[in-house]
């Protein structure tokens, strides 16, 4: 068997090919195959790693400009200008590259802290582990937010959607189900394979690991087209002064040089002259005060509590003017809170609340704190319910369906956005029981809407049918339903938000929220956390916009509300074709566009994987008080390594 071409093969045969079996391998098998890969990796001994890293502190202009000064003097035999040359030169290295060994090996530390994990069958008992420990043959099992460790051939799936934007550039989810294609179909048509890289966006699923580290799709791009990181405005000004200084300073060498030897000075003098200036206006010591500022700054930054995973981060950090936020959990508490539960008369009704506990209860998607609040309600029970299977929610349909059985009947129960409830309904439950058609009650549904999320509710919407068969539930029998009633959820704002907006404020960085939620809600929300000329534009909206009119328009707004995934990702780069510095902080499988967009990319401890693996800051507290501290040490380092250059500038000149 070709394992190449995997995907044109039943998962059986595969897994035959592999010598595992559906219930994964076994942990002394694991264990064998983890060490007989990493012998096969040819990677550097630590102490090559080492002596690379200390030789690469002396290739920046500045450096060299030092290492040529050496050569000369060794060449016209001034051993005490050599060895006096040599020791500021070695030991600026020696300094440089201790910090930065040090710096590594703190930020590879703190990267433990957010190391990622995975889902695995191991003697046939599902078992987190981390990615970096899967291996060829090992059962994996996803669920929504999980980020995809290895290539993989799916077993099984259900309502199994993947973003392989990462791969294919494509913006919507890929379907996944279990089968074969033909060998010679594209990537992006491969549906029953899982790259390493993507990740689960809804569903569930169960395959096998194939190729793992450099093997997968990825690692191979990543080993073609790597590249060093790109460089931030802090590090290419740097760069270009170093150059620039280096100019400067041989031009004047050689000019001095001239002027000497034109006037008949011994050339010998003319040369320890010019070998003096050039010396004397080289800031030898600049990397390493760098380094030792942007060290320092991430180990203040970690007691703080937050994680900055790439030095240069810190820089970055300092530089931005605006802050882009999701509201949940940020700007307001993340706990949801049960308002009421009411029907098309507004008023609380007892059968929507046990028919939204139950969708609740039953639901085995991706956990959210809706959810959470509706299995704790009171004088509701699931006793005598089973549940019979689910569709879970994804960000296209906006719905979450269970079906669930008591006795010989089957109810099929809907809840999610209330425009996809709407949808999919032609009926209406009244208040005494009676079902009407719904076009009879859709204004008053949108009024009520309306009403609910002006106040600050979050509103969702429940609807309902029943049958007296049971067969396979699929998306197609998201149809003919019943509208039930409304679920009001409530999330006051957090405590202390509105002292830290106006903190940040003070120092220079605005706020724009980008929210999913309605408009109403995000408008409301922000005037309650202390947000002054609130301009709110919908998603909507934007969608009729022309990234020209996009890029005016996200200077006016300061809320965007009914945003999707892509969306944010556009209001990002369009706020940065502005002129803006960006940060922006989200902890979703829909906010890992965005996050890669922006300057700064913010995430949280708590976030889902993906997210975390694509910030470049990782807070340990969802607390924007730590997000404007990192800001204010971000500038710091700023001004520090700005001090060190103009003074030694001007001791030069001197």
């Amino acid at each position: 068997m070709d394992l190449g071409t995997y995907w044109q093969y039943e998962p059986q045969e595969v897994m035959t090919e592999l010598h595992t079996t559906v219930a994964g391998l076994s942990n002394e098998e694991a264990a064998k195959r983890l060490l007989a890969g990493s012998t096969k990796k040819k990677e550097k001994p630590q102490l090559v790693k080492d002596i690379i890293l200390f030789f690469s502190q002396f290739k920046s202009p500045l450096t060299l400009l030092l290492v040529a000064a050496v050569i000369l003097s060794a060449f016209l035999g001034e051993t005490s200008d050599v060895f006096i040359i040599l020791f500021i030169l070695l030991a600026t290295g020696i300094m440089s590259f201790i910090q930065e060994l040090h710096a590594g090996k703190a930020v590879e530390k703190l990267r433990s802290i957010i190391r990622t994990r995975v889902k695995v069958l191991r003697n046939n008992k599902p078992i987190d582990v981390y990615t970096e420990e899967i291996t060829s043959g090992d059962v994996l099992l996803f669920a929504a937010g999980d980020m995809i460790p290895a290539d993989c051939l799916l077993i099984e799936g259900k309502d199994l959607h993947a973003n392989e934007a990462t791969l294919t550039g494509e913006t919507y989810p890929a379907e996944k189900e279990p089968g074969k294609v033909a060998a010679d179909t594209g990537m992006s048509k491969r549906s029953n394979v899982l790259f390493e890289g993507t990740s689960i966006v809804s569903g569930e699923g169960k395959a096998v690991a194939v190729f793992t580290g450099k093997d997968t799709v990825f690692g191979k791009i990543s080993a073609s087209l790597s590249k060093p990181a790109e460089e931030t405005a802090f590090e290419r000004g740097i760069r270009k002064f170093g150059f620039l200084l280096m100019q400067i300073t041989i031009v004047l060498a050689v000019s001095i040089l001239a002027i000497n030897i034109y006037f008949g000075r011994p050339l010998i003098d003319s040369l320890l002259f010019g070998l003096a200036l050039a010396v004397g206006m080289a800031p030898e010591l600049l990397p390493a005060i760098m380094t030792i500022a942007m060290s320092a700054g991430a180990r203040r930054m970690s007691a703080q509590k937050v994680i900055v995973k790439k030095l240069s981060s810190i820089q970055n950090l300092g530089e931005i003017n605006l802050f882009c936020s999701d509201k949940t959990g940020t700007l307001t508490e993340g706990v949801l809170k049960i308002s009421s539960i009411v029907g098309i008369d507004g008023k609380e009704n007892a059968v929507i609340k046990q028919l939204a506990f139950l969708n609740a209860k039953f639901e085995t998607g991706f956990a959210n704190p809706m959810d959470d609040a509706l299995r704790v309600m009171e004088n509701v029970s699931a006793e005598g319910y089973t549940k019979t299977d689910e569709i879970p929610y994804d960000f296209i349909r906006k719905r979450l369906s269970v079906c669930v059985q008591k006795g010989d009947q089957h109810q099929l129960i809907i809840k999610g956005a209330i425009n996809n409830i709407v949808a999919v309904c032609d009926k209406a439950l009244m208040a005494d029981g009676s079902v009407i058609p719904i076009a009879d009650q859709k204004n008053k549904i949108n009024e009520l809407y309306a009403k609910f999320s002006s106040e600050g509710f979050r509103t969702i919407g429940v609807c309902y049918k029943t049958s007296n068969e049971q067969r396979p539930l699929t998306k197609e029998d998201e149809k003919e339903m019943t509208f039930a009633g409304f679920v009001l959820l409530f999330d006051p704002p957090k405590q202390g938000v509105i002292e830290v907006i106006t903190a940040l404020k003070k120092n220079g960085v605005e706020l724009k929220v980008i929210t999913g939620d309605n408009k109403l809600v995000a408008a409301y929300i922000a005037e309650k956390i202390g947000m002054k000329n609130v301009v709110v534009i919908a998603g909507t909206e934007i969608n009729k916009m022309s990234p020209e009119a996009l890029v005016r328009k996200v200077e006016t707004a300061n809320v965007f509300a009914e945003i999707e995934p892509q969306q944010k990702e556009n209001i990002v780069k369009a706020l940065r074709k502005a002129g803006h510095t960006v940060a922006y902080m989200g902890d979703g499988i829909n906010d890992v566009a965005a996050i890669n967009a922006a300057d700064v990319g913010i995430s949280i401890n708590n976030a889902v994987d993906v997210a975390k693996e694509a910030a470049d800051v990782v807070l340990l507290e969802r607390d924007l008080a730590v997000l404007n501290a990192g800001i204010m040490e971000g500038r710091r380092t700023f001004l520090n390594t700005i001090k060190y250059v103009y003074t030694s500038v001007k001791l030069s000149m001197d």
